[in-house]
């Protein structure tokens, strides 16, 4: 039973971890930053029929939605300039005299895939490659030169281009990014550098590449919300999550003081060898005076006003405890009631010493322990065999079993030693005795006194 508890508890915990750590999934993917704006500038190349001498620059803004962790869709808008010339062709060309210049504008919508950013063997690393592929629109304002200005062209359509790239980013903290990327843009023409005559080496289509830096800034619509949707591997987020479930598991079985509590659950795991806890791990303090049991010389205390041994504090010394002494300084030596009231003690000149009545004595169930309501009756009875000297008695226990009759002789024995201690009655006065009487009202608790010899 205990066994078929124990797996209770440990499917519960994964039960409840597990949905915790799914939550937390999720929490990490949907309301990162998706969005980000960037700024890059670079180098153009084109590749044309004026290939020499070829290189322009470019600069443009692009804006990038994350969808997820490995897929995005990028809109971008780049201005440059593409340059050329055909002066290392042959000098039998007839257009060996021909350079170019485009001043373009160029949008274009691309997909961009994240290359390696889940990985089972690995968490989320700061450098990150990528792929994109997309479509566009080219604007040109393109003019081609001659040594002759007879021969001068221009082109200023635009033209449909296929841009496909690689790169690579750094993620520089959780603002922004950096990236270094080439882009290749496959035109539908042959007149982006205006040339186009059947000539030596004349292409079928031209095309260009961009190659540069990115400065990227991440946003989002969520502002407490830091992370960003393409530096999250959800693997790695799994992964963290059974390390803790695995961590808290472990902590859960551990019992560093052998106290039969887990460390998970255990207040107070140094508790000292063999001492009684309850179920959170804390030392048994049956009377709630503060004191351990295993510290404590009076573990039934009355009151909680105890000392470090969880002994009940009684400053004036009248066996009344503070907490319940109605006068709190008796004189030292005097009498007092159950209460801790003084009283005067009287002398008679003359006592029946023949007709004693003598009291009972009550205990709680199982406890030899004389309780404060019962020192007036021992009073009485020690000023009553005071006065008379000759006075012996008998105290009877009721018991029915061998246990019962030990019970008995340690009440009867405790009455001997308060009589003796405090009022100085000889213990030859008091005999004990057994009476196995259960019609006698309360027997299992009382201490009954009779004369036996005057």
């Amino acid at each position: 039973m205990k066994s078929f508890k124990s797996l209770l508890l440990i499917v519960a915990i994964l039960g409840y971890t597990s949905s915790q750590a799914q939550s937390d999934y999720f929490s990490k993917i949907k309301p990162a930053k998706n969005l980000s704006v960037g700024l890059n500038f670079g180098l153009t190349n084109s590749y044309t029929d004026a290939p020499t001498e070829n290189s322009g620059s470019s600069f443009g803004l692009n804006v990038k939605y994350s969808v997820s962790h490995t897929i995005g869709l990028r809109a971008s808008f780049n201005t440059g300039s593409l340059v050329g010339d055909r002066s290392d062709i042959s000098a039998s060309d007839d257009y060996n005299d021909f350079s170019f210049e485009n001043s373009f504008s160029a949008i274009d919508l691309s997909a961009i895939f994240t290359l390696g950013n889940v990985s089972f063997l690995r968490p989320t690393r700061n450098l990150q490659y990528f792929a994109t592929v997309g479509l566009g629109s080219m604007s040109n304002d393109a003019s081609g030169k001659y040594d002759d200005p007879n021969l001068n062209s221009s082109f200023d359509e635009s033209v449909i281009f296929v841009p496909v790239g690689l790169g690579i980013k750094y993620n520089l903290n959780e603002n922004f990014d950096i990236g270094l990327n080439t882009q290749f843009n496959f035109t539908s023409s042959d007149d982006i550098d205006a040339f186009n005559y059947n000539a030596n080496a004349n292409k079928s289509s031209d095309y260009f590449t961009n190659t540069g830096l990115t400065v990227s800034y991440k946003i989002g619509t969520d502002k407490s919300q830091t992370s960003h949707l393409d530096w999250i591997n959800p693997v790695e987020s799994i992964y963290n999550d059974i390390d803790s479930i695995t961590k808290s598991l472990k902590s859960l079985m551990a019992d560093k003081d052998g106290d039969g509590v887990g460390d998970y659950f255990d207040k107070d795991n140094e508790t000292p060898e063999g001492v009684k806890t309850y179920g959170d791990g804390t030392a048994v303090d049956t009377d709630g005076d503060g004191v351990p049991d295993n510290n404590d010389k009076e573990i039934f205390s009355l009151v909680t006003d105890v000392d470090a041994e969880g002994v009940a504090k009684d400053d004036d010394g009248d066996g009344i405890p503070n907490a319940l002494d109605a006068q709190p300084n008796s004189p030292a030596g005097a009498m007092v009631d159950s209460k801790g009231k003084a009283f005067e003690i009287k002398e008679y000149s003359a006592y029946n010493c023949d007709n004693v009545t003598l009291p009972t004595i009550m205990f709680d169930n199982g406890s030899s322990r004389i309780s404060s309501s019962s020192y007036g009756a021992l009073y009485t009875l020690a000023e009553k065999m005071r006065m008379c000297p000759t006075l012996s008695v008998t105290a009877t226990g009721y018991t029915r079993s061998k246990s019962g009759e030990r019970l008995a002789w340690k009440r009867a024995n405790s009455i001997i030693d308060h009589l003796e201690a405090n009022y100085g009655i000889e213990r030859s006065r008091i005999t004990t005795d057994y009476a196995a009487d259960t019609d006698v009202d309360y027997a299992s608790k009382r201490i009954d006194f009779s004369q036996s010899g005057n």
